[in-house]
Order: structure tokens, then sequence, then C-alpha cells
């Protein structure tokens, strides 16, 4: 069986005090962390976009004028709190990235547009993404909408949503369905784990055979899909449908290289950073 890897797990351990700081300071930028995804959605008419590179993935490849217009507005409004000292995990190339510690000892994730594929199409199932963890914790998570007017927040483990929650309409079967973006669950999850779901009804299959409008985040935390399954995680938003299902209580697997999932192990591939490993988190 493949180890249960619980992030939030503050009786093994404890962050220090100097992270309560820090996430006042991202709570206390959620007005502006907003201002951003509403300038996504503003600026989605018309948007031009290209190929920032030549993986075949558009999900990965696809960058907007909106992406790296958003990303600058969130890292300006950062770099003069003292969250300039973390270690930034940016998913574009913009300027003020520059400014953060590449040492920090805690880790900040930033999404700018998650879903480009879809937002450049004129979709709207995109949001803005902010994480924050410190090697071993995820402290927070915030997560926009900006179409739906629809935000999810994580604290040390307690999940709020405001908002109306949307209608995502999905194809027959979908809530026996794992789905997933990329990779290949059947050879990467333990045979033991596949035995079980299989004979429970549970198959997987890919986000775009389910549906072409909606990606995986929505489709998991509205409870349409059975779960989802990530594979070798982007460090940008990767680990944002493990810390909602982690903070509602959900079933999780997953495992590293190594034993459990490592977040300070961080590696470079063509499409950006990422985290070696998987989970597959369960609506149950």
């Amino acid at each position: 069986m493949a180890p249960l890897f619980n992030l939030f797990d503050n009786d093994i351990y404890m962050p220090r005090t100097s992270s309560l700081n820090l996430i006042e300071t991202l709570q206390k930028l959620e007005p502006t962390f907003i201002e951003a995804g509403k300038l996504a959605y503003k600026m989605q008419e018309g948007v031009r976009s290209y190929n920032k590179r030549e993986t075949g993935s558009p999900a990965g490849d696809i960058v907007t004028e909106a992406d790296l217009a958003v990303q600058e507005l969130l890292l300006q409004a950062m770099s003069k709190t003292e969250l300039i000292n973390c270690r930034l995990l940016a998913e574009e190339d913009t300027p003020a990235a520059k400014l953060f510690n590449e040492y920090g000892e805690y880790y900040l994730g930033i999404d700018p547009i998650d879903d480009t594929a879809i937002y450049a199409k004129g979709g709207q199932h995109f949001s803005t993404i902010v994480t924050l963890h410190d090697g071993r914790n995820i402290l927070y998570v915030f997560l926009y909408f900006p179409a739906w007017d629809w935000m999810h927040t994580i604290v040390k483990n307690v999940y709020e949503v405001s908002g109306l929650t949307p209608d995502i309409s999905l194809t027959p079967g979908a809530d026996k369905t794992i789905v997933y973006g990329s990779g290949n669950p059947e050879k990467r999850i333990p045979a033991e784990i596949l035995k079980d779901l299989e004979a429970r009804g549970i198959n997987f299959s890919p986000i775009a055979s389910i549906t072409g409008e909606y990606a995986t985040i929505g489709s998991f935390i509205t409870g349409k899909v059975a779960g989802v399954y990530h594979e070798d995680m982007n460090a940008y938003d990767g680990i944002v449908e493990f810390a909602i299902a982690s903070a509602r209580g959900q079933k999780i697997y997953s495992g590293g290289p190594n034993g459990p999932i490592d977040l300070t192990d961080i590696r470079k591939r063509v499409s950006g950073l990422y985290y070696p490993g998987y989970y597959v988190a369960l609506n149950e």
C-alpha cells in the first residue's frame, strides 16, 4: 500500500512562529489576489497567446499576455512585504520574480492563470492560485475563479469557500471516474490500490474525455468526479487538490521516489518545476 501522507499533520511537525506572519500577510493581500483574478477575466476577450515552449502539451505550452500581467501584479504587491524572503515558485518568468530569495525557508507558489489553454479559448474554468508551504506542511492556499467569483482558501488545514458553486456538467459516469490531465495512473499506482478501486467500479480517464470545457480542479471540488490523479505535480498548482482533500478529510493515496511526497524535492523539466511522485485524491 502506498503511504498516505498528510501534509497538514501538525501533531508531527509544527511550523515555526514566523510562518504566522507570512500567513497573515497573505490573508491581507487577498483583495489584491482577487483583483489579479479579475484583471485576467477583464483581459480574456481578445487576449493574445503564444507558445512559450514546444512540448506538445497545450496545457503547459500556452501563455498569454494576461498571464504575465497578472503575475507581475501579484509579485509586485508581495515584494513589498516579508514574502520577498520566500523561495518563489512562479509559473512565468517576469521581472519581479527576480526579487525573491532563491534560498528562502518558505516556498511561495504562484500560478497567475491556471488552465491557460481553457482561458485562451474563452472558457470559464480558469483560476488564480497562491500557495505557501515550509517543505513539510502546506500552510496556505488561495484559489479564485474570477468568471464565477468563487473563492477557496485553506489556512493551516481550515478550508473555507465563498461564492456560489458553479454548475459543472460532465458526461454520465463521471461520478465513478478519477480524472487526470497527464501521466499514466495504471502504471504508477500500486496494484493493490488499483484492484481496490476497480472492485468499487471506479476507473481512470483523461479529463479531456470527460469534458473539454472544465479542468480537474473544479470537477473534483464540486464532487462531480470520483477523484483526481496527479503525477509529477508541477510546483505552481499541482498540490491544490491534495491540500483541499486533506483539509476536507478525504481519502488520499500518495507516494514519492523514496516514500512519501517530499515538498523540498523540487526538480526541473522542460515544462518547469515539479515534485516527483503521485497522488490520488478521492471524493469520499
